[in-house]
């Protein structure tokens, strides 16, 4: 029973990597090219801005973040890196002290991605039309999880 039960597991969680002919389906930074830009959008209880670099010739795409306050008051900064194994972020205050140390960064791991949607651990992107994105990020709050959803624009 045991086997059966971690069968039917795993074959849940790989199923979106395989395609009609069982080979896993490669991560290409290129299909996320929809994502460069700059994205305005609400969050926190503020304003959130992100900006991500076109895909790169290395397989990464590269992203900062910056969160202002309800009364327009710089809140944080962030700086991202995406690739085939998720993405890497570090937090910085308006000062920009890091929140990390020097050495560590946040991780959230790659789970699935399609054309429109890019899951990772704890965070999703995805695409609702060629302007509009919703990020949901999964945080622990006290003793509950909750997502924070950010509905975002995409300017010119």
């Amino acid at each position: 029973m045991k086997t059966t039960i971690t069968t039917i597991i795993c074959l849940f969680f790989l199923t979106p990597y395989v395609s009609a002919g069982n080979e896993p389906t490669p991560f290409n930074i290129n299909d996320y090219a929809w994502l460069s830009g700059r994205w305005t959008g609400d969050g926190f209880g503020g304003t959130s801005e992100e900006i991500w670099s076109p895909p790169s010739a290395d397989g990464t795409m590269m992203g900062v973040y910056r969160h202002h306050n309800a009364d327009g008051s710089l809140n944080f900064y962030e700086f991202m890196v995406l690739d085939k194994t998720g993405l890497r972020l570090k937090h910085f205050t308006p000062e920009l002290v890091g929140w990390e140390t020097k050495e560590n960064y946040l991780t959230f791991e790659m789970i699935t991605f399609s054309k429109d949607k890019i899951e990772l651990k704890g965070l999703v992107f995805e695409r609702k039309s060629d302007n509009q994105m919703d990020i949901k990020l999964r945080l622990k709050r006290g003793d509950s999880v909750e997502t924070e959803v950010f509905q975002m624009k995409k300017s010119e």
